[in-house]
C-alpha cells in the first residue's frame, strides 16, 4: 500500500531516479525508500531492494533537464521551473538533498552518483537556484564518461561565495553553522568547486540600483549581490527585477532559461 509522506525535506537524499520515482536515503537513519511522483511511499529498506522495483519503469530520455535546489529549500521550490521546461518539451529530475545537513562536497557525490545511475540518459543540463548552482558545478566536473553535459543554468548562485552568510557567520558563529549546516559555512569561504566546462548562463536578481539588503554592497537579491553571481566564462548574465526566495518565479528568469536550454 503507498504510504503519503512529505517528500523528504532536509532528512532525506535522492539516490536514485526513473520516470520521476525516486529511492531517498534517510541523513540520521541510513535507511532507503522508493516515493513516486507524488510523494507515497512503496517500498523501504536497502538502496538495493529499493532500486530494483526501478527496473520496471521506462528508462531516462536521451536528454534530461535536472534541476537542483538552493540551501534551506527542497525541490518543490522548483515546481514552476519544471513545469515551464515541461511545456517546452524538456524531460525533467527535480531532485531534493538535504542541502542543510552535510557539506559541498557530499551534495556533489550524491548528485554524481545518482546521475552514474541513470539508464537511458546521454546528455545532461542543469538548472539550479543558490546552492544548487554551485551543486552542479561540482557535478560538471565528475560526470562519467558516457554522459555528455551540455548547458547550466544557475539562477542567483553565490558564485564566489556569499558575503551576507561571512556576516552572518561572523557574527553568529556556532548558531549559523547549526542552522545552515557546513555548507553555509563554506559559502561565506567561497565554494570548493571549478567553474563550468559548458556554456553557462548566469540569472541574478536585484533591483537596478542599491538592492534590497543595507547590509550588502551595490545591488543584490537580498541574500546575493549581483556581482557574487558572476564568474569567468558565462555565456551571458541577466538582471530581474526578483529577491533570492522568488528568482526562479520571476518571468524572465523562466524565459532565459528556455531560450538558453533551447540554444
Amino acid at each position: 500500500m503507498a504510504v503519503p509522506t512529505l517528500g523528504g525535506a532536509q532528512l532525506w537524499a535522492d539516490r536514485r531516479w526513473r520516470a520521476g520515482w525516486r529511492v531517498q536515503q534517510n541523513v540520521l537513519t541510513g535507511h532507503h525508500r522508493l516515493l513516486d511522483p507524488s510523494d507515497r511511499r512503496h517500498a523501504f529498506g536497502s538502496l538495493e531492494e529499493c532500486a530494483s522495483r526501478l527496473s520496471a519503469l521506462p528508462a531516462g530520455p536521451a536528454r534530461l533537464v535536472v534541476l537542483l535546489h538552493g540551501l534551506g529549500r527542497t525541490r518543490r521550490s522548483l515546481r514552476g521551473m519544471a513545469d515551464a521546461l515541461e511545456a517546452a518539451g524538456h524531460a525533467v529530475a527535480l531532485l531534493d538533498y538535504p542541502s542543510t545537513r552535510r557539506p559541498i562536497e557530499d551534495h556533489v557525490a550524491q548528485v554524481v552518483d545518482l546521475v552514474s545511475h541513470l539508464e537511458g540518459v546521454s546528455e545532461l543540463s542543469f538548472v539550479t537556484h543558490s546552492l544548487g548552482g554551485v551543486v552542479a558545478r561540482g557535478v560538471l566536473a565528475q560526470l562519467p564518461p558516457r554522459v555528455a553535459a551540455r548547458r547550466l543554468v544557475m539562477l542567483a548562485p553565490p558564485s564566489t561565495g556569499a558575503s551576507l552568510a561571512r556576516i552572518l557567520h561572523g557574527q553568529l558563529g556556532l548558531l549559523f553553522g547549526a542552522v545552515m549546516g557546513p555548507a553555509g559555512a563554506q559559502l561565506a569561504k567561497g565554494p570548493p568547486v571549478p567553474a563550468p566546462g559548458v556554456p553557462f548562463l548566469v540569472v541574478a536578481g536585484g533591483t537596478g540600483a542599491g538592492g534590497h539588503n543595507p547590509l550588502l554592497e551595490g545591488d543584490d537579491d537580498g541574500i546575493v549581490t549581483v556581482e557574487e553571481t558572476k564568474l569567468a566564462g558565462m555565456a551571458e548574465h541577466v538582471v530581474v527585477d526578483a529577491i533570492h526566495t522568488f528568482v526562479m518565479d520571476h518571468p524572465e528568469a523562466r524565459a532565459a532559461a528556455l531560450r538558453f536550454l533551447s540554444a
